[in-house]
Protein backbone atom coordinates (compact mmCIF):
# COMPACT_ATOMS: atom_id res chain seq x y z
CA UNK A 1 0.00 0.00 0.00
CA UNK A 2 2.81 2.43 0.92
CA UNK A 3 4.61 1.51 -2.31
CA UNK A 4 1.50 2.33 -4.34
CA UNK A 5 1.29 5.74 -2.66
CA UNK A 6 4.87 6.51 -3.59
CA UNK A 7 4.29 5.39 -7.18
CA UNK A 8 1.27 7.70 -7.40
CA UNK A 9 3.32 10.58 -5.96
CA UNK A 10 5.98 10.25 -8.65
CA UNK A 11 3.84 9.47 -11.70
CA UNK A 12 4.93 11.58 -14.72
CA UNK A 13 8.05 12.78 -12.88
CA UNK A 14 11.57 12.26 -14.28
CA UNK A 15 14.20 10.19 -12.49
CA UNK A 16 17.83 10.31 -13.61
CA UNK A 17 19.76 7.20 -12.56
CA UNK A 18 23.55 7.02 -12.73
CA UNK A 19 25.33 3.65 -12.71
CA UNK A 20 28.96 2.67 -13.17
CA UNK A 21 31.58 0.19 -11.89
CA UNK A 22 29.92 -3.12 -10.98
CA UNK A 23 26.62 -1.92 -12.45
CA UNK A 24 28.12 -2.14 -15.97
CA UNK A 25 30.48 -5.07 -15.29
CA UNK A 26 28.24 -7.55 -13.48
CA UNK A 27 25.34 -8.79 -15.59
CA UNK A 28 23.31 -9.78 -12.53
CA UNK A 29 23.55 -6.26 -11.11
CA UNK A 30 22.77 -4.70 -14.50
CA UNK A 31 19.65 -6.82 -14.86
CA UNK A 32 18.55 -5.99 -11.31
CA UNK A 33 18.79 -2.27 -12.03
CA UNK A 34 16.92 -2.61 -15.31
CA UNK A 35 14.14 -4.62 -13.67
CA UNK A 36 13.75 -1.81 -11.14
CA UNK A 37 13.62 0.70 -13.99
CA UNK A 38 10.97 -1.43 -15.70
CA UNK A 39 8.91 -1.18 -12.53
CA UNK A 40 9.24 2.61 -12.51
CA UNK A 41 8.31 2.89 -16.19
CA UNK A 42 5.26 0.67 -15.71
CA UNK A 43 3.94 3.14 -13.12
CA UNK A 44 4.30 6.19 -15.34
CA UNK A 45 7.68 7.42 -14.08
CA UNK A 46 10.01 8.67 -16.82
CA UNK A 47 13.60 7.46 -16.50
CA UNK A 48 16.99 8.37 -17.95
CA UNK A 49 19.90 6.02 -17.28
CA UNK A 50 23.39 7.55 -17.43
CA UNK A 51 26.04 4.82 -17.53
CA UNK A 52 29.71 5.14 -16.70
CA UNK A 53 32.86 3.06 -16.91
CA UNK A 54 33.62 -0.20 -15.18
CA UNK A 55 36.43 -0.46 -12.64
CA UNK A 56 38.34 -2.93 -14.81
CA UNK A 57 38.30 -0.53 -17.74
CA UNK A 58 39.40 2.34 -15.49
CA UNK A 59 42.39 0.26 -14.42
CA UNK A 60 43.17 -0.36 -18.10
CA UNK A 61 43.11 3.38 -18.75
CA UNK A 62 45.60 3.90 -15.92
CA UNK A 63 48.03 1.06 -16.72
CA UNK A 64 47.89 1.18 -20.52
CA UNK A 65 47.30 4.86 -21.24
CA UNK A 66 48.64 6.62 -18.15
CA UNK A 67 45.30 8.03 -16.93
CA UNK A 68 45.37 9.27 -13.34
CA UNK A 69 43.23 10.98 -10.71
CA UNK A 70 43.46 14.73 -10.40
CA UNK A 71 44.62 15.42 -6.80
CA UNK A 72 42.05 18.18 -6.20
CA UNK A 73 38.99 17.43 -8.34
CA UNK A 74 39.21 13.62 -8.18
CA UNK A 75 38.32 13.54 -11.88
CA UNK A 76 40.14 11.07 -14.11
CA UNK A 77 42.76 12.81 -16.27
CA UNK A 78 42.53 11.05 -19.64
CA UNK A 79 45.29 11.43 -22.27
CA UNK A 80 44.35 12.15 -25.88
CA UNK A 81 45.53 8.77 -27.22
CA UNK A 82 43.07 6.96 -24.91
CA UNK A 83 39.95 8.53 -26.48
CA UNK A 84 39.44 5.99 -29.33
CA UNK A 85 39.55 3.17 -26.76
CA UNK A 86 37.05 5.06 -24.57
CA UNK A 87 34.64 5.47 -27.47
CA UNK A 88 34.92 1.78 -28.21
CA UNK A 89 34.16 0.90 -24.58
CA UNK A 90 31.25 3.31 -24.47
CA UNK A 91 29.73 1.66 -27.53
CA UNK A 92 30.29 -1.81 -26.07
CA UNK A 93 28.54 -0.97 -22.79
CA UNK A 94 25.67 0.71 -24.64
CA UNK A 95 25.24 -2.44 -26.72
CA UNK A 96 25.17 -4.65 -23.62
CA UNK A 97 22.62 -2.44 -21.89
CA UNK A 98 20.47 -2.49 -25.03
CA UNK A 99 20.62 -6.30 -25.11
CA UNK A 100 19.71 -6.52 -21.42
CA UNK A 101 16.81 -4.09 -21.94
CA UNK A 102 15.40 -6.37 -24.60
CA UNK A 103 15.93 -9.42 -22.40
CA UNK A 104 13.99 -7.97 -19.46
CA UNK A 105 11.38 -6.21 -21.62
CA UNK A 106 12.38 -2.59 -21.00
CA UNK A 107 11.51 -0.19 -23.86
CA UNK A 108 14.58 1.95 -24.52
CA UNK A 109 16.53 4.22 -26.85
CA UNK A 110 20.28 4.78 -26.76
CA UNK A 111 21.10 8.45 -27.27
CA UNK A 112 24.06 9.34 -29.50
CA UNK A 113 27.29 10.83 -28.15
CA UNK A 114 26.46 14.08 -29.94
CA UNK A 115 23.59 14.74 -27.49
CA UNK A 116 26.23 15.90 -24.98
CA UNK A 117 28.41 18.89 -25.80
CA UNK A 118 31.64 19.44 -23.88
CA UNK A 119 34.93 21.29 -23.78
CA UNK A 120 38.27 20.42 -22.25
CA UNK A 121 38.83 21.26 -18.62
CA UNK A 122 42.14 22.99 -17.94
CA UNK A 123 44.62 20.63 -16.31
CA UNK A 124 42.63 17.51 -17.18
CA UNK A 125 43.94 16.79 -20.71
CA UNK A 126 41.05 15.17 -22.64
CA UNK A 127 38.60 15.08 -19.77
CA UNK A 128 35.88 17.64 -20.41
CA UNK A 129 33.09 19.54 -18.74
CA UNK A 130 29.60 19.83 -20.17
CA UNK A 131 28.72 22.98 -22.08
CA UNK A 132 25.29 21.90 -23.32
CA UNK A 133 22.81 19.05 -23.58
CA UNK A 134 20.50 18.47 -26.53
CA UNK A 135 17.35 17.89 -24.50
CA UNK A 136 14.90 17.52 -27.40
CA UNK A 137 15.73 13.90 -28.36
CA UNK A 138 16.00 12.94 -24.68
CA UNK A 139 12.58 14.41 -23.94
CA UNK A 140 11.11 12.60 -26.94
CA UNK A 141 12.30 9.27 -25.56
CA UNK A 142 11.07 10.06 -22.05
CA UNK A 143 7.65 11.23 -23.28
CA UNK A 144 7.33 8.00 -25.28
CA UNK A 145 7.74 6.18 -21.94
CA UNK A 146 11.00 4.59 -23.03
CA UNK A 147 14.23 4.44 -21.05
CA UNK A 148 16.67 7.09 -22.28
CA UNK A 149 20.15 5.49 -22.20
CA UNK A 150 23.00 8.01 -22.15
CA UNK A 151 26.68 7.15 -21.86
CA UNK A 152 29.71 8.90 -20.44
CA UNK A 153 31.51 11.29 -22.77
CA UNK A 154 30.54 14.05 -25.16
CA UNK A 155 31.55 15.96 -28.30
CA UNK A 156 33.33 19.29 -28.49
CA UNK A 157 32.69 22.05 -31.04
CA UNK A 158 35.13 20.37 -33.45
CA UNK A 159 33.20 17.08 -33.37
CA UNK A 160 35.84 15.35 -31.28
CA UNK A 161 34.97 12.93 -28.50
CA UNK A 162 35.95 13.91 -24.94
CA UNK A 163 35.78 12.01 -21.69
CA UNK A 164 32.96 13.33 -19.47
CA UNK A 165 32.42 11.40 -16.20
CA UNK A 166 28.96 9.90 -15.87
CA UNK A 167 28.50 11.28 -12.33
CA UNK A 168 28.84 14.93 -13.39
CA UNK A 169 26.89 14.23 -16.59
CA UNK A 170 24.00 12.77 -14.60
CA UNK A 171 23.94 15.77 -12.25
CA UNK A 172 23.92 18.27 -15.13
CA UNK A 173 21.24 16.31 -17.00
CA UNK A 174 19.05 16.12 -13.88
CA UNK A 175 19.26 19.91 -13.49
CA UNK A 176 18.68 20.71 -17.16
CA UNK A 177 15.77 18.33 -17.61
CA UNK A 178 14.19 19.34 -14.27
CA UNK A 179 14.29 15.86 -12.81
CA UNK A 180 12.46 15.11 -9.60
CA UNK A 181 15.17 12.72 -8.43
CA UNK A 182 18.81 11.96 -9.18
CA UNK A 183 19.92 8.50 -8.08
CA UNK A 184 23.64 7.84 -7.80
CA UNK A 185 24.10 4.08 -7.49
CA UNK A 186 27.14 2.75 -5.71
CA UNK A 187 28.43 -0.31 -3.87
CA UNK A 188 27.32 0.94 -0.44
CA UNK A 189 24.11 2.44 0.90
CA UNK A 190 25.03 6.09 1.08
CA UNK A 191 27.30 8.23 3.24
CA UNK A 192 28.71 7.02 6.56
CA UNK A 193 30.28 9.16 9.29
CA UNK A 194 31.92 8.26 12.63
CA UNK A 195 29.47 7.64 15.45
CA UNK A 196 29.79 9.09 18.94
CA UNK A 197 30.30 5.62 20.39
CA UNK A 198 32.72 4.49 17.70
CA UNK A 199 32.02 2.73 14.44
CA UNK A 200 30.23 4.32 11.51
CA UNK A 201 26.73 5.71 11.25
CA UNK A 202 24.79 6.19 8.05
CA UNK A 203 23.50 9.65 7.20
CA UNK A 204 19.90 8.84 6.34
CA UNK A 205 19.17 12.45 5.36
CA UNK A 206 21.46 15.34 4.57
CA UNK A 207 21.17 18.83 3.18
CA UNK A 208 23.62 20.84 1.11
CA UNK A 209 25.19 22.47 4.16
CA UNK A 210 25.82 19.11 5.81
CA UNK A 211 27.53 17.78 2.69
CA UNK A 212 29.77 20.82 2.54
CA UNK A 213 30.74 20.10 6.15
CA UNK A 214 31.35 16.39 5.47
CA UNK A 215 33.73 16.94 2.54
CA UNK A 216 36.73 18.28 4.53
CA UNK A 217 36.29 15.98 7.53
CA UNK A 218 39.06 13.55 8.44
CA UNK A 219 38.91 10.13 10.04
CA UNK A 220 40.67 9.06 13.25
CA UNK A 221 43.88 8.41 11.30
CA UNK A 222 43.88 11.83 9.65
CA UNK A 223 42.78 10.56 6.27
CA UNK A 224 39.76 11.78 4.30
CA UNK A 225 36.47 10.73 5.84
CA UNK A 226 34.89 10.06 2.46
CA UNK A 227 36.23 7.33 0.19
CA UNK A 228 37.87 8.52 -3.01
CA UNK A 229 35.05 7.05 -5.08
CA UNK A 230 32.40 8.86 -3.01
CA UNK A 231 33.80 12.39 -3.35
CA UNK A 232 32.66 12.96 -6.96
CA UNK A 233 29.19 11.74 -6.03
CA UNK A 234 28.99 14.20 -3.14
CA UNK A 235 30.16 17.00 -5.43
CA UNK A 236 27.50 16.00 -7.97
CA UNK A 237 24.83 15.87 -5.25
CA UNK A 238 25.62 19.42 -4.16
CA UNK A 239 25.51 20.67 -7.75
CA UNK A 240 22.22 18.89 -8.41
CA UNK A 241 20.30 20.17 -5.39
CA UNK A 242 21.78 23.65 -5.87
CA UNK A 243 20.46 23.50 -9.43
CA UNK A 244 16.92 22.64 -8.38
CA UNK A 245 16.77 18.84 -8.28
CA UNK A 246 14.37 18.08 -5.45
CA UNK A 247 16.11 15.00 -4.06
CA UNK A 248 19.35 13.10 -4.65
CA UNK A 249 19.75 9.52 -3.42
CA UNK A 250 23.02 7.66 -2.82
CA UNK A 251 22.18 3.98 -2.56
CA UNK A 252 23.56 0.57 -3.48
CA UNK A 253 22.84 -1.02 -6.84
CA UNK A 254 20.58 -3.71 -5.41
CA UNK A 255 18.34 -1.46 -3.29
CA UNK A 256 17.27 1.27 -5.69
CA UNK A 257 13.55 0.69 -5.28
CA UNK A 258 13.81 0.12 -1.54
CA UNK A 259 15.34 3.60 -1.24
CA UNK A 260 12.64 5.52 -3.07
CA UNK A 261 9.53 3.41 -2.58
CA UNK A 262 9.65 2.59 1.12
CA UNK A 263 8.84 4.68 4.14
CA UNK A 264 12.30 4.69 5.67
CA UNK A 265 14.62 4.25 2.68
CA UNK A 266 17.97 2.48 2.92
CA UNK A 267 20.55 4.96 1.61
CA UNK A 268 21.29 8.67 2.00
CA UNK A 269 18.73 11.16 0.69
CA UNK A 270 19.94 14.70 0.04
CA UNK A 271 17.86 17.85 -0.32
CA UNK A 272 18.90 21.47 -0.66
CA UNK A 273 17.03 22.32 2.53
CA UNK A 274 15.58 19.43 4.42
CA UNK A 275 11.80 19.37 4.67
CA UNK A 276 10.81 18.74 8.28
CA UNK A 277 7.60 18.91 10.22
CA UNK A 278 7.08 19.54 13.94
CA UNK A 279 3.72 18.81 15.51
CA UNK A 280 2.04 17.26 18.52
CA UNK A 281 2.19 13.48 18.62
CA UNK A 282 -0.70 11.28 17.55
CA UNK A 283 -1.61 7.87 19.02
CA UNK A 284 -0.13 6.13 15.97
CA UNK A 285 3.26 7.69 16.81
CA UNK A 286 3.59 5.79 20.09
CA UNK A 287 5.63 2.88 18.68
CA UNK A 288 8.20 5.22 17.16
CA UNK A 289 8.30 7.40 20.28
CA UNK A 290 8.98 4.32 22.40
CA UNK A 291 11.69 3.19 19.96
CA UNK A 292 13.40 6.57 20.11
CA UNK A 293 13.22 6.66 23.91
CA UNK A 294 14.68 3.16 24.22
CA UNK A 295 17.46 4.16 21.82
CA UNK A 296 18.29 7.13 24.06
CA UNK A 297 18.96 4.85 27.04
CA UNK A 298 22.27 3.83 25.46
CA UNK A 299 23.69 7.26 26.22
CA UNK A 300 24.84 7.41 29.83
CA UNK A 301 27.15 9.27 32.18
CA UNK A 302 30.48 7.73 33.15
CA UNK A 303 28.65 6.18 36.10
CA UNK A 304 26.07 4.54 33.86
CA UNK A 305 23.12 6.88 34.48
CA UNK A 306 20.97 7.35 31.35
CA UNK A 307 21.10 10.99 30.24
CA UNK A 308 17.39 10.78 29.37
CA UNK A 309 15.17 9.65 32.23
CA UNK A 310 13.88 6.08 31.66
CA UNK A 311 10.15 5.85 30.89
CA UNK A 312 8.05 2.79 30.11
CA UNK A 313 5.45 2.58 27.37
CA UNK A 314 2.62 3.45 29.75
CA UNK A 315 4.32 6.65 30.84
CA UNK A 316 5.07 7.62 27.24
CA UNK A 317 1.43 6.99 26.32
CA UNK A 318 0.21 9.25 29.12
CA UNK A 319 2.58 11.94 27.88
CA UNK A 320 1.32 11.76 24.29
CA UNK A 321 -0.88 14.89 24.57
CA UNK A 322 2.21 16.80 25.74
CA UNK A 323 4.69 15.33 23.22
CA UNK A 324 6.01 17.16 20.18
CA UNK A 325 7.64 15.15 17.41
CA UNK A 326 9.97 16.04 14.57
CA UNK A 327 9.43 14.07 11.36
CA UNK A 328 10.96 13.98 7.92
CA UNK A 329 9.27 12.20 5.00
CA UNK A 330 6.77 10.99 7.64
CA UNK A 331 9.62 9.36 9.57
CA UNK A 332 9.78 10.32 13.25
CA UNK A 333 13.36 11.36 14.06
CA UNK A 334 12.97 13.36 17.28
CA UNK A 335 10.64 14.02 20.22
CA UNK A 336 10.31 15.87 23.50
CA UNK A 337 7.69 16.40 26.21
CA UNK A 338 6.42 19.80 27.36
CA UNK A 339 4.41 19.52 30.58
CA UNK A 340 2.76 21.83 33.09
CA UNK A 341 4.57 22.88 36.26
CA UNK A 342 1.99 23.23 39.09
CA UNK A 343 4.40 25.40 41.08
CA UNK A 344 4.93 27.76 38.10
CA UNK A 345 1.73 28.10 36.02
CA UNK A 346 3.35 30.28 33.31
CA UNK A 347 6.27 27.89 32.80
CA UNK A 348 6.54 24.52 31.07
CA UNK A 349 9.05 21.75 31.71
CA UNK A 350 10.82 20.31 28.65
CA UNK A 351 11.94 16.72 29.15
CA UNK A 352 12.51 13.45 27.30
CA UNK A 353 14.39 15.31 24.54
CA UNK A 354 15.62 12.72 22.03
CA UNK A 355 16.99 13.00 18.49
CA UNK A 356 17.53 9.76 16.56
CA UNK A 357 21.12 8.51 16.49
CA UNK A 358 21.57 9.03 12.73
CA UNK A 359 20.56 12.69 13.04
CA UNK A 360 22.42 13.96 16.08
CA UNK A 361 25.17 15.76 14.17
CA UNK A 362 22.70 17.90 12.24
CA UNK A 363 20.53 20.88 13.22
CA UNK A 364 17.51 18.70 13.99
CA UNK A 365 17.70 19.16 17.76
CA UNK A 366 17.77 22.93 17.49
CA UNK A 367 14.93 22.86 14.98
CA UNK A 368 12.71 20.83 17.34
CA UNK A 369 13.59 22.95 20.38
CA UNK A 370 13.10 26.33 18.68
CA UNK A 371 9.78 25.21 17.20
CA UNK A 372 8.64 23.97 20.62
CA UNK A 373 9.56 27.24 22.31
CA UNK A 374 7.66 29.14 19.63
CA UNK A 375 4.55 27.06 20.19
CA UNK A 376 4.72 27.56 23.94
CA UNK A 377 5.04 31.31 23.40
CA UNK A 378 1.95 31.27 21.15
CA UNK A 379 0.03 29.46 23.90
CA UNK A 380 0.77 32.25 26.36
CA UNK A 381 3.58 30.75 28.44
CA UNK A 382 6.28 33.13 29.59
CA UNK A 383 9.10 30.64 30.23
CA UNK A 384 10.28 27.05 29.84
CA UNK A 385 12.89 25.05 31.75
CA UNK A 386 14.92 21.96 30.93
CA UNK A 387 17.24 19.91 33.13
CA UNK A 388 20.18 17.91 31.76
CA UNK A 389 23.60 16.45 32.49
CA UNK A 390 24.41 16.06 28.79
CA UNK A 391 27.14 18.38 27.51
CA UNK A 392 25.64 18.16 24.02
CA UNK A 393 22.23 19.24 25.33
CA UNK A 394 23.78 22.06 27.37
CA UNK A 395 25.43 23.49 24.25
CA UNK A 396 22.15 23.21 22.37
CA UNK A 397 20.21 24.96 25.14
CA UNK A 398 22.75 27.79 25.25
CA UNK A 399 22.63 28.24 21.45
CA UNK A 400 18.84 28.38 21.66
CA UNK A 401 18.74 31.15 24.27
CA UNK A 402 18.75 29.08 27.46
CA UNK A 403 20.45 30.32 30.60
CA UNK A 404 21.85 28.05 33.30
CA UNK A 405 20.06 29.33 36.38
CA UNK A 406 18.38 27.77 39.40
CA UNK A 407 18.11 30.62 41.88
CA UNK A 408 14.38 30.40 42.62
CA UNK A 409 12.84 28.16 45.25
CA UNK A 410 10.89 25.92 42.93
CA UNK A 411 13.79 25.78 40.44
CA UNK A 412 16.11 24.53 43.19
CA UNK A 413 13.52 21.96 44.26
CA UNK A 414 13.11 20.66 40.70
CA UNK A 415 16.86 20.48 40.17
CA UNK A 416 17.36 18.68 43.49
CA UNK A 417 14.69 16.10 42.57
CA UNK A 418 16.26 15.48 39.17
CA UNK A 419 19.72 15.02 40.65
CA UNK A 420 18.54 12.16 42.85
CA UNK A 421 18.73 9.59 40.03
CA UNK A 422 22.40 10.44 39.38
CA UNK A 423 25.48 9.18 41.21
CA UNK A 424 26.48 11.58 44.01
CA UNK A 425 29.79 12.32 42.28
CA UNK A 426 28.06 13.61 39.15
CA UNK A 427 25.10 15.50 40.58
CA UNK A 428 26.84 18.86 40.25
CA UNK A 429 26.99 18.34 36.46
CA UNK A 430 23.17 18.34 36.28
CA UNK A 431 21.98 21.83 35.39
CA UNK A 432 18.66 23.60 34.93
CA UNK A 433 18.26 25.90 31.92
CA UNK A 434 15.60 28.57 31.67
CA UNK A 435 14.19 30.02 28.45
CA UNK A 436 12.38 33.32 28.52
CA UNK A 437 9.52 33.29 25.99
Amino acid sequence: MITNLYYAEFADEIFVIQAEAEAVENSIITRTILRGIRDLLSHGIRVALVFGKGDEFTRELCTRFGARQHPETNRLIVPEHALPRMQQERQRIAGEIAAFCEAVDVPYSVLPETAIRAERRIGHESTGIITGIDLAPIRTVLDDRRLAVIGFGGWDDHQRFLHVPSVSLAADLAVEIRACKLMLLTHIDGIFVPGRKGGLLQLSFADMEELLCVLPRRDANGGPLLAETMVPKVHASIRAVAGGVRQVHLVSYSQMLEEILTRTGVGTMIERQQSHHVDYAQPEDLDEIERLHQESQRYTTVYGTPLVKPLDRGALERLLPHTLVLSHRDILIGKLHATELPEAPQTQLISGFVIGENHQDSQHGQLLLIETLGRLRERGYSAAVAITASDRAKRLFQRSGGTAAASGVWQMQRLSQSRQRYHPAERDSVQLYEFQL
